[in-house]
């Protein structure tokens, strides 16, 4: 039989099994199998290309260099050559004293920044605990700090009042409640104290063996910014290293991964209880469809026609379930989205087709590893079987073809 007679056989089969029901079952596990795993691509997709998106937000800029002693002149010189805008921290430990009365101190995270910080992302402060906080472009003014709440209540001081810094004293001028770079460093688990970096030396706090980590932000044209970490890259100093998401905020890389990981898992078991019903629903049909098979093989049609009548029948039945899996899936994954409600602020970009890819993949895999092997027990059926109706299919091979599929 030739394939437009074969294909054309098959669709009518096909049309005919639908009504009939047999179809419906292993067409329902499929898009069941196919919903589950695209619905987590698409989100896990959607959070990883937003965190990729807002990366540099993350890091306070588009790159960071950092460095265990004081940068070069020459490679933020570099930098302005490129026509990229540079900005400059430097942090450290430090005791936080209470101007009013030195017995009341705190460990602090000492941050001190220069104008332009942050290159990216948004700092955002208060006038004092309890208001609202504000986006501000500004750094603190020359003897000011900013700080966190927590080291108010540590040191009994309030907004307006004076705090001293290793020789010098600051005056509290105003309440940090963002910091976009903070990261999960030690140091930063301490209460801020953000300086203006002209004020440092002045602290002199700095000195041989201070545990000081110094920072150049850059941030530009992307083509630009490219070019100049090549640049450094192949010239590092020694203490000095490229930070990355991975290795300034790993906290928000690990719970990616740990989300993806959980919700792959829940995709996984879905699938296999629907590769369980494709088994059940293909083995139902094949045994449904044994005397049909056996009046073929009597008027003369050839085993390879029959396996491939079904088969066609099957792909069909697959192509379609894998094409409702993926649009079910793309709008299941908003319902997943809705249900995390706060723990997503942002506004993440559209998902790429991959997982929907990979989603429809996996439904062919399930066809093929679960349906295919019952079905290819039908060419086997024996033209006798028409006058006696005890011979059944052979059982051999069934359980081979599981295992192969």
């Amino acid at each position: 039989m030739n394939f437009n007679r074969l294909l054309a056989q098959s669709l009518r089969m096909t049309l005919r099994d639908w009504r009939a029901g047999e179809l419906r079952l292993l067409a329902a596990a499929l898009v069941v199998a196919v919903a589950a795993v695209t619905s987590v691509g698409f989100l896990v997709d959607r959070i990883r290309l937003g965190l990729e998106r807002d990366a540099t937000q993350l890091l306070g800029a588009d790159f960071v260099l950092s460095s265990d002693t004081p940068f070069d002149a020459d490679q933020s010189a570099r930098a302005n050559a490129a026509n990229l805008q540079i900005a400059q921290t430097v942090t450290f430990p430090s005791m936080a004293i209470s101007a009013a009365d030195a017995d009341r101190s705190s460990l602090s995270a000492v941050k001190a920044v220069s104008p332009g910080y942050p290159l990216r992302g948004n700092l955002r402060v208060a006038d004092a605990i309890g208001q609202d906080d504000k986006v501000t472009r500004e750094i603190p003014a020359r003897g000011e700090v900013w700080v966190d709440g927590q080291l108010l209540l540590a040191i009994g001081a309030a907004p307006g009042d004076a705090m001293k810094l290793g020789e010098k004293t600051f005056r509290i001028s105003k309440i940090i409640a963002i910091e976009p770079d903070r990261g999960t460093q030690f140091i930063n688990f301490a209460p801020r104290v953000m300086l203006n970096i002209e004020d440092l030396a002045a602290t002199q706090l700095i000195a041989n063996g201070s545990r000081v980590t110094y920072r150049l932000l850059v941030a530009g044209e992307r083509p630009a910014v490219r070019t100049y970490s090549e640049s450094l890259q192949q010239g590092l100093q020694r203490g000095q290293r490229i930070e990355t998401l991975e290795g300034g905020r790993p906290e928000m890389q690990r719970t990616i991964d740990r989300a993806e990981r959980f919700l792959a898992l829940v995709a996984l078991l879905a699938a296999m209880i629907a590769a369980v019903a494709v088994a059940a629903a293909a083995r139902r049909f094949s045994l449904r469809h044994l005397d049909s098979c056996a009046m073929m093989r009597c008027l003369g049609l050839a085993q390879a026609d029959i396996f491939r009548l079904f088969a066609l029948e099957f792909f069909v039945i697959g192509l379609a379930a894998c094409i409702a899996g993926m649009a079910l899936g793309y709008a299941t994954h908003y319902v997943l989205l809705n249900a995390l409600g706060s723990l997503i602020r942002t506004t993440l970009p559209q998902p790429s087709l991959l997982p929907g890819v990979q989603g429809f993949a996996c439904g062919l895999v399930l066809l093929l590893g679960f349906a295919l092997p019952p079905l290819a027990q039908l060419r086997h059926v024996p033209p006798l079987r028409v006058l006696r109706k005890d011979i059944g299919l052979p059982t051999g091979r069934v359980a081979f073809g599981y295992l192969a599929g």
